[in-house]
């Protein structure tokens, strides 16, 4: 599916607890992805070290798990950081 976008470099990952471990390592495997958003909580402390490492060894950024997301100013939202959009453009973020 991602070769068909070529451009897309970030994923915001909505999986359950049960299943992001698997996705992310999925994910992982394409190299254009740069970033990736992990909303799901309770992932077991164990996968989310093994996802850090992976994440390093790749050059792949990781937000999360359990984030809202996040903003940078003046470039980009990722996942609710920030509450409702109006809200966002509101505060000049």
């Amino acid at each position: 599916c991602l070769e068909k976008f070529p451009e897309v470099d970030t994923v915001v990952n909505f999986a359950s607890s049960r299943s992001v471990y698997e996705s992310v390592l999925e994910i992982m495997e394409y190299p254009q992805i740069r970033s990736i958003a992990i909303i799901a909580e309770g992932v077991p402390e164990k996968f989310s070290r093994n996802l850090c490492k992976l994440s390093k060894e790749k050059g792949v950024t990781i937000i999360g798990p359990a984030t809202v997301g996040g903003v940078k100013p003046g470039c980009f939202r990722i996942g609710n950081a920030g509450g409702r959009l109006d809200n966002v453009v509101s505060s000049k973020l």
